[in-house]
């Protein structure tokens, strides 16, 4: 099996394994031998691969973050429709994300030691978050103030509130539970920028 792989083929196999082990056991109880033996890949192949369990958690950070900016940046493209219309299409799809994979909690709210947080922050609040500024930005055509402190606070909140969803609201109520989520971002986003985008449609 390990030699019909690609190595790209290879890497995301090891990340899927480890990123539904982290699901099942929790990172704190996972070692490099589980992922090894679960992924069924020798040692040597593991360590061409990521050079610490740390390491194979950002990896999974990062693939985590790539699949869910792969969903949002077409509708962020998307300049025939309206800002309101685009955060909530945003907000839809990352619900989806969630929903149809559980285990990607495991990936956002795993354990993981200061290596892991910084990069973790760097990836959700610069990387993700400046694209999201940028877009936001040219969709208005101005500089707004502070758009970076409004950008973090909403990934932060739909981050925590989709995996929350998925954990601890019953699914008869999650419909309820995400038009409840979108009411309130929505209302913080008019907030902050009618006054400096005058006449914008939200």
């Amino acid at each position: 099996m390990r030699e019909l792989m690609t190595k790209e083929e290879r890497h995301q196999h090891i990340l899927d394994t480890a990123k539904h082990i982290f699901q099942e056991d929790g990172y704190d109880n996972v070692t490099i031998a589980d992922v090894i033996k679960r992924s069924n890949v020798a040692r040597g192949t593991f360590y061409l691969h990521f050079d610490s369990l740390e390491a194979l958690l950002t990896g999974l950070f990062e693939d985590a973050v790539q699949k869910t900016w792969a969903r949002i940046d077409p509708i962020l493209s998307n300049m025939e429709i309206s800002f309101e219309t685009c955060t909530i299409e945003v907000i839809h799809a990352v619900f989806d994300m969630f929903q149809d994979d559980p285990a990607l909690g495991a990936v956002f709210y795993s354990g993981g030691g200061q290596e892991f947080m910084q990069r973790k922050q760097e990836i959700m609040f610069k990387e993700m978050g400046g694209r999201l500024v940028e877009a936001l930005e040219h969709r208005h055509g101005a500089k707004i103030p502070n758009l970076e402190w409004t950008v973090t606070m909403l990934i932060s909140l739909i981050g925590d509130m989709s995996y929350y969803a998925v954990g601890q609201i019953a699914k008869n109520q999650r419909d309820a539970f995400e038009a409840h989520a979108i009411e309130f971002v929505l209302a913080g986003m008019r907030k902050h920028l009618e006054p400096h985008v005058p006449g914008s449609t939200l």
